[in-house]
C-alpha cells in the first residue's frame, strides 16, 4: 500500500493541467505488417485516493489517510479499475477494424517499456496496454459537500513481433465540471459505491471515445 503515493499526489496537484502528446497509429506500418491478433494486458489496481476536506488539512499524513480510505472503498465494494473497461472496448474496436482475434492477458505486469510489455505477452501480434495513472475523488474548491471523480490513463499499442511502439496516448477526465450537479460523499459511496462506479464508467467511456478518435482514428 502507498507504493504510488508520490505519483498520486502529483497528479492530484496537477489536476486539469496534465497533458501528453498522442502518437496516432501509423497506418502505413500496419499495411506493411498486417496483424492477426491482439492481446490486452492485466495490471494490479493502483492506489485510490478519497480526498476529503478533513484529509486535506493534514498534508502528507492526510494524503496517506485519503489513500487508505480510498483503497478500503475500492476493496469493500469490488470497484473495477476502469482500465479493464477501456481495454476491452478498444480491443473490440481494433479487432473489428483490422479483423483480429482477441485474447485477454491472464497474468499481471508492472513494466511500462514497449519491450517489457511485448516480452510479457509474446503470443499475439499486437499488445494493448491501458494503465490507470490516477483514479480518485475530491471535493470542489470552496465546496466541501460536493465531489467529482478524477481519472487518468495511459495507452500503449505495441507490436510484439519487433517489440516496437505503434501508438500511444494519454487521457484525463473528470466526472463533473461544476458542483451544481455533483454528488455528495455519501452519494458516491452508499449502496456499494454505486455513484462512484457510475462516475468511473462515465469517465472510462470518455477516454474510450478520445482514444478511438485521436489515437486509432476510428
Amino acid at each position: 500500500m502507498y507504493k504510488k503515493l508520490v505519483p498520486a499526489l502529483t497528479v492530484l496537484a496537477l489536476t486539469g493541467c496534465v497533458s501528453t502528446k498522442n502518437m496516432p497509429i501509423d497506418q502505413a506500418r500496419v499495411s506493411e505488417a498486417p496483424p492477426t491478433s491482439i492481446q490486452t494486458t492485466q495490471r494490479n489496481k493502483p492506489d485510490f485516493a478519497a480526498m476529503t476536506a478533513g484529509s486535506a488539512m493534514f498534508g502528507v499524513l492526510g494524503a496517506i489517510a485519503a489513500i487508505s480510505s480510498g483503497n478500503d472503498i475500492i476493496e469493500q465494494n469490488s470497484v473495477q479499475d476502469p482500465a479493464t473497461q477501456i481495454s476491452a472496448e478498444l480491443a473490440k474496436a481494433l479487432s473489428q477494424k483490422y479483423k483480429l482475434s482477441v485474447q485477454v492477458g491472464t497474468h499481471t505486469i508492472e513494466g511500462t517499456k514497449a519491450d517489457e510489455i511485448a516480452s510479457a505477452y509474446p503470443d499475439s501480434d499486437w499488445v494493448l496496454d491501458i494503465q490507470t495513472v490516477n483514479w480518485s475523488f475530491t471535493y470542489f474548491p470552496g465546496d466541501f459537500n460536493n465531489y467529482r471523480v478524477l481519472y487518468s490513463a495511459k495507452l500503449r499499442l505495441i507490436d510484439s513481433r519487433d517489440q516496437s511502439l505503434l501508438a500511444e496516448g494519454f487521457c484525463h477526465q473528470r466526472s463533473h465540471e461544476d458542483s451544481d450537479t455533483a454528488p455528495s460523499y455519501d452519494e458516491l459511496v452508499e449502496q456499494n459505491a454505486a455513484g462512484l462506479k457510475s462516475a468511473l464508467a462515465t469517465v472510462a467511456q470518455s477516454c474510450i471515445g478520445q482514444f478511438e478518435k485521436e489515437v486509432f482514428k476510428i
